[in-house]
């Protein structure tokens, strides 16, 4: 566990502005981001980019945050992440107001949750502090691919399979290895590999050197990197990692790293008191669940259409004629967790204690007829936009009286921006959840998968497919139970329709 000092570490506070809500600062408040930006490392047209969004958000909070009359104010930050530019604007007033722009048919908002505005965009419900929103933008580092020669990758491709009495070393990786880590993906994967960010070493290790991402690596006896597994977390001291970024050189497939490797990080993380690991396999062939079961993994869901369908896999013959794919969720433990009590919708109540009894999770599913507790009148929901995988995000941090509404509103929004596939995370261990969570079916959500421990307890995944097909064909399976849960998970999405 990490302590709050090496926590503040990874968020520098670079300036924090607080401006009177009138229209005409807001060229002087642009060209001072501007200039703040561009001296953090942004250049030319992506500063420009971000230049256009700050004005739109704060415009927006100038026009709509505050009633007439009322003497408003709002604070710019500017911020440095690992890897990242980060300006947000946070605000008191009425929340951000998306049916300017989708009324008004104004571009501005659905440029903003691509990349040519920003890298990811998070609208944060600060409760009673007001609003927040964040614009994410990635440092422009160096990108490999721009200055290797493109028959590496082919060459290693081709090569012959490396005998299985070659002795390599599993072991930690340090953050100086991050360009011979992006090096070997390249080598491995050409230009197809899931996660951009593995292409750029410099952000790799500060991801590394802040403990958001913790690695493992495969090392030849020449000192080649030919296999890598990573730990990452969205804070220092969560009790769970998504274990992630595989890679394994083509000449080095059959040699089981993908088990050593894991293996090797899940005991680090039951040594750092960790809970367990969480991870996201494909379901588009079934060998990386296999490996997730032969290390003691369990299935806690599926994910459809969660790959883009940029991503192929043509080692293995797959063809999806440009459709999304799909993933299983597991869960390993490493340590026992805490005993809690958790709170399921009625209708997905059967569901949550199948996947609770098959990961042998120490949880009481409360089913009280008790009177309806009160409820804040107010939800809090945090939205995310993934643009590598055009995903969005609904994590509610606290449901109220008004979640159905406010999901609603949102999905409506995200919908007309095309992003393909949307998710809703629910707190198992609020009461509030059984209330309020089963209403969301009315939506066009269903049921997606559990993720342990994943904030304060247990999350509840919910899953809404915007014009999205995904094929039972076309999702793998390497279980019995995984088997079973799929098909409940389809026969869900069929009802709905």
């Amino acid at each position: 566990m990490r302590d709050t000092s090496e926590a503040e570490k990874l968020e520098q506070l670079v300036v924090r502005v607080t401006v009177s809500a009138d229209a005409g600062f807001l060229q002087p408040l642009v060209d001072f981001v501007r200039e703040t930006v561009h001296r953090l490392g942004l250049r030319d047209e992506a500063a420009e980019h971000l230049d256009r969004v700050v004005e739109l958000v704060c415009r927006n909070v100038v026009e709509h945050a505050f009633e007439p009359g009322n003497d408003g104010r709002y604070d710019v930050l500017v911020l440095r992440r690992p890897g990242q530019v980060v300006v947000a604007v946070e605000d008191q007033g009425l929340p951000f107001d998306y049916e300017c722009f989708t009324d008004g048919g104004d571009p501005v908002l659905s440029e903003m949750v691509h990349r040519s505005f920003a890298d990811e965009v998070r609208f944060v419900n600060l409760g009673r502090r007001g609003n927040r929103v964040e614009l994410v933008k990635n440092l422009p580092h160096v990108d490999v691919r721009d200055h290797l020669p493109e028959d590496e990758h082919r060459e290693t491709a081709e090569a012959p399979a490396a005998s299985g009495d070659v002795p390599l070393e599993i072991r930690m990786m340090r953050p100086e290895e991050s360009p011979a880590l992006s090096r070997a993906v390249y080598r491995s994967y050409g230009y197809s590999y899931d996660w951009d960010d593995i292409y750029y070493p410099e952000r790799i290790r500060e991801l590394q050197e802040s403990g958001l991402m913790r690695s493992c690596v495969a090392v030849s006896p020449e000192g080649e990197l030919v296999g890598h597994l990573a730990l990452t977390v969205e804070r220092p001291g969560a009790p769970v990692a998504e274990a992630g970024q595989a890679v394994v050189d083509p000449r080095f497939r059959g040699h089981q790293l993908f088990a050593k490797m894991k293996t090797f990080l899940a005991s680090r993380a039951a040594e750092g008191g960790m809970y367990g690991l969480y991870s996201e396999a494909t379901a588009i062939h079934p060998y990386s669940q296999k490996g997730n079961l032969h290390l003691g993994a369990r299935e806690t869901g599926f994910l459809l259409g969660y790959i883009p369908p940029s991503v192929s896999y043509k080692e293995i013959g797959e063809d999806r004629a440009g459709r999304r794919g799909s993933v299983a969720l597991f869960y390993m433990r490493t340590n026992q967790e805490p005993q809690r009590e958790i709170y399921p919708p009625a209708r997905y109540r059967d569901v949550v204690r199948w996947v609770v009894e098959h990961n042998g999770l120490r949880r009481t599913i409360v089913d009280r007829s008790d009177p309806r507790p009160e409820l804040p009148a107010s939800s809090r929901v945090d939205v995310r936009v993934r643009q590598d995988h055009n995903l969005a995000f609904l994590r509610v941090v606290e449901p109220g009286n008004d979640l159905r509404e406010l999901v609603s509103s949102r999905l409506r929004e995200l919908c007309l921006h095309r992003i393909d596939v949307i998710y809703v995370d629910l707190p198992l261990s609020n009461l509030a959840t059984r209330i309020g969570g089963d209403r969301l079916e009315e939506l066009g959500f269903f049921f997606g998968g559990i993720i342990p421990e994943a904030g304060v307890g247990d999350v509840l995944r919910l899953q809404y497919l915007n014009n999205v097909e995904v094929e039972r064909g076309d999702v793998s399976t390497a279980s019995d139970f995984g088997e079973e849960m799929l098909e409940f998970v389809f026969r869900q999405r069929d009802a709905l329709s």
